[in-house]
């Protein structure tokens, strides 16, 4: 019974981890050597040497939990291709170095950070276009538009606007909640979408009423406001507003409207392909404006997040569902009863997506490729299922 039971355990074990552990395979037109050109992605040269371009990490031979950024690739650097222990291994060519690239009106030497991006996109416009997951902890403390020229509500590309509290120097997106979103499944509650309107930039100024604030006055405020006289009997707490000029208005942005900080200047779609680090099983829960197909290059909301083990670059394979109909009655003779039959036909592989935004719940990606329309409630799971009668959660 025990040798049972370890036997049907190794098997279970192998079946998990065959899709996950996939053999790398080269393609045969792989260049021995390529040299990186302005408009290279990190996905079109993997695409060069592999059939499965999440498969990129394993083709650098890393371990991405230990190193997250290890390429650094920038245009003019030469790749090579080598074998070792006869695993194929892509890495560069140690004669040509970083290379120095010109940027008027100085030089910089880039040596750290990413010199190509991930995939082809545009930031502004895909966020812009497409709802996103914000966390319902980061609106919470998120800061918002509190004003803007002559007492408007609504301004655009050019106005000048204020935030509700002083800000770290920098861009930000302007954001305002679209729904709640929960599982179809379960009801659960997986976040909230929103809808980014557009992008701000904060201007520089003074704050000389802060500065003179009676030092008495600290040991009764935060150390961003200070007292003023509205009445001449009653001093006000009173915090400067942050001054900010729209330089982006993808649609109408109100007063109101909350503030993401833009962290990553150079492509906030940085990151590093690669096939889950375990089984998954989910689905489509939501496409852009709640219509019910999407292609490539549109955002698509899974009810998968960290809680199930996907992180952003995580790459997922898209799925039509396994269908069954009913074939007839079985009319065997041996048989003391006619016995309904089905027949199961298997999933089907229609597309790839990459996941770029991750909460616990929840994780929006972007379709990369598909041969057919995807549609809302479509399976997703690691590649590597294509026509696997998968059973259904």
């Amino acid at each position: 019974m025990h040798k049972h039971i370890i036997t049907l355990l190794c098997t279970l074990s192998m079946a998990i981890s065959a899709p996950v552990m996939a053999k790398l395979k080269i393609r045969p037109d792989a260049p021995a050597q390529y040299v990186v050109k302005n408009g290279d992605t990190l996905w079109s040269i993997s695409g060069k040497y592999l059939y499965s371009p999440w498969q990129w990490p394993k083709l650098w031979g890393f371990n991405r939990t230990q190193i997250h950024n290890p390429q650094r690739i920038y245009p003019g650097q030469v790749l090579s291709l080598r074998y070792v222990d006869g695993q194929p291994r892509l890495g560069f060519d140690n004669s040509a170095g970083i290379p120095t690239v010109k940027l008027k009106p100085r030089v910089r030497n880039m040596s750290s950070g990413y010199g190509i991006s991930t995939i082809n996109i545009d930031f502004f416009r895909m966020f812009t276009q497409h709802p996103q997951m914000i966390d319902k902890k980061e609106t919470d403390k998120a800061p918002r538009l509190a004003a803007g020229p002559d007492n408007r509500v609504m301004y655009s590309t050019g106005d000048r606007v204020y935030a509700d509290r002083p800000l770290e120097p920098g861009r930000y997106m302007v954001y305002r909640i679209e729904k709640d979103l929960k599982d179809p499944d379960t009801h659960r509650y997986l976040g909230q979408l929103v809808r980014f309107s557009g992008e701000v930039a904060t201007l520089s100024g003074k704050n000389t009423a802060l500065a003179e604030r009676d030092p008495d006055d600290a040991d009764y405020l935060p150390k961003d406001e200070y007292y003023t006289h509205i009445n001449p009997l009653i001093k006000i707490p009173t915090r400067t507003a942050q001054p900010l000029v729209i330089i982006n208005a993808a649609s109408e942005i109100n007063k109101g409207d909350y503030l993401l900080k833009i962290t990553d200047e150079q492509d906030p779609f940085q990151m590093m392909p690669h096939a889950p680090s375990k089984q998954i099983q989910g689905k489509i829960v939501y496409i852009m404006d709640g219509v019910g197909e999407a292609g490539p290059y549109q955002t698509v909301t899974l009810n998968l997040g960290s809680d199930d083990g996907v992180d952003k670059g995580t790459v997922v394979s898209l799925y039509k569902k396994s269908r069954q109909f009913k074939v007839g009655l079985d009319n065997d003779p041996q048989r003391s009863r006619s016995v309904l039959k089905y027949l199961s036909i298997p999933a089907e592989e229609t597309g790839l997506a990459l996941i770029y935004r991750v909460s616990d719940k929840m994780s929006s990606a972007i379709i990369l490729s598909t041969s057919v329309p995807i549609q809302l409630g479509d399976m997703v799971m690691n590649p590597g299922h294509d026509l696997d009668d998968v059973p259904q959660k």
